[in-house]
């Protein structure tokens, strides 16, 4: 993967001197550990740029998307890539996606995701990837699923020590 110069720079700063992952952890640049033992929660910043994102994909219309969640390597304990890409699976509302007949607001969606994706995490050198979906999520397909407007886990990754 190839950065520009000035994005170069500010990976290199956030990875140097920077804790590894250990075994059965998660990227602490992406959650934070509570100290009472309660499950990893997505840190502030990130969850506030993914909102504000997504808060482009309803156009005013918040109906238009039914859930969002992360997975991928962020959401798998001891995976040691710091630079894996966030992936927010975007679940949308089947009912308003079947009056969609000429496909133009699926066209609508798959753009803005294309143009939203790609992006630094805020204090990470990992990218965020939106993917819309009408389909419902297959719990058996990702280690981890974070659902991040509840603020909790959908299905805890195994093996994770909190």
């Amino acid at each position: 993967m190839s950065f520009p110069l000035f994005e170069k720079k500010y990976v290199d700063y956030l990875t140097v001197y920077k804790i590894p992952i250990g075994p059965n952890q998660l990227d602490p640049t992406v959650f934070y550990f509570s100290e009472t033992g309660e499950p990893p929660r997505l840190l502030p910043a990130i969850h506030a740029q993914i909102t504000s994102d997504l808060e482009q994909f309803t156009s005013g219309q918040p109906q238009r998307v039914k859930n969002y969640y992360l997975v991928g390597n962020a959401c798998k304990p001891g995976s040691k890539s710091k630079k894996s890409e966030l992936i927010v699976l975007i679940e949308l509302n089947k009912n308003l996606m079947d009056v969609d007949v000429d496909g133009l607001l699926a066209e609508e969606i798959m753009r803005l995701a294309k143009a939203l994706s790609n992006r630094l995490a805020v204090g990470t050198t990992r990218r965020i990837v939106y993917m819309p979906t009408v389909r419902p999520i297959d719990k058996d397909k990702y280690e981890g699923i974070y659902e991040i407007p509840r603020f909790q886990w959908l299905k805890t990754p195994n093996g994770l020590q909190c």
